[in-house]
């Protein structure tokens, strides 16, 4: 019997590993709009399970200057292998309108959308849900989930999307389980993205990559195209959903990874510009 079939059959252990949020409200409200099996998909995706064979990376510092620790690994790994899980230590939820569930427009029993439609992106508010395996003292306040603090950047640095309502973030603290380190995978093209385009290191990946840098309107836009095409270049490895039931996140090879090598992933230009719209924030705030 599977990990989601023992959910299904035993609510009282259901209830005890559902993920939480540290708001009582929040799960006030949305004890009132999920369904069994929404409950079971936000447990399994975030659960760590007991996955002893998955030994093929280990976290250490990066080789890409500023960027902290990275993701290395361990053995040689061939294309197309899992490497380790992406944790979903919390899950970043969307919660729909009430007013739309009240109105019959609520989920069907196996759906984890809760009944939004593809291009249906109003929500009441972002909820943040703890999984019951991360230490209460883990568990930061909202405030620091989203804009973090002076010794930890924002837990949503960490996030990649499962779905239009769930995204998964590893906590940085959780750090040693070989088996879920998919959060300290960096990209291998991210500098390029806080530079200005005409600065060396842009110019020189642009060179490389065959773009146009002497026709002297090089902005922006060349600056946007030089990290895609080089992040996309230097990746060794993708985050993607281990099946289509979404349960839980995983990085793949995509490429075969000798052992000692960093793994590599492209977090995409919305991230980086996300995230310097964040930073300029910051030093304003400071300032």
């Amino acid at each position: 019997m599977d990990k989601k079939q023992q959910l299904l059959n035993d609510p009282t252990k259901l209830t005890e590993q559902s993920p939480l949020s540290i708001v009582p409200a929040d799960n006030d409200l949305r004890d009132t709009l999920l369904t069994t099996e929404q409950r079971v998909y936000e447990t399994l995706l975030s659960s760590r399970l007991d996955l002893p064979f998955l030994n093929r990376a280990m976290v250490a510092p990066s080789e890409i200057e500023g960027a902290g620790r990275g993701l290395f690994a361990a053995e040689d790994i061939k294309e197309g292998d899992v490497i380790t899980c992406y944790p979903g230590d919390a899950l970043l939820c969307e919660l729909p309108s009430t007013e739309d569930d009240a109105e019959g427009q609520g989920q069907d029993e196996g759906d984890s959308s809760f009944g939004f439609d593809d291009d249906e992106t109003e929500a009441v508010d972002e909820v943040v849900l703890w999984g019951q395996h991360v230490p209460k003292g883990d568990r930061w306040d909202d405030d620091t989930v989203f804009d973090g603090s002076d010794s930890n950047p924002p837990l949503t640095s960490y996030a990649v999307t499962t779905n239009d309502v769930y995204s998964v973030m590893g906590h940085p603290s959780l750090d040693d389980n070989p088996a879920y380190i998919g959060h300290f995978a960096n990209d291998g093209a991210g500098h390029l993205a806080y530079e200005m385009p005409d600065s060396p290191r842009n110019i020189e990946a642009s060179l490389e990559l065959g773009l146009d840098t002497e026709s002297g309107d090089f902005g922006v836009e060349d600056n946007i195209a030089a990290y895609v095409l080089k992040s996309f270049d230097v990746a060794n490895a993708m985050h993607q959903p281990l099946d289509n039931d979404e349960f839980h996140m995983v990085t793949v090879a995509i490429r075969d990874i000798k052992k000692g090598e960093e793994i590599l992933v492209t977090y995409g230009p919305d991230y980086w510009i996300s995230d310097y719209a964040g930073h300029v924030a910051d030093v304003e705030d400071d300032s």
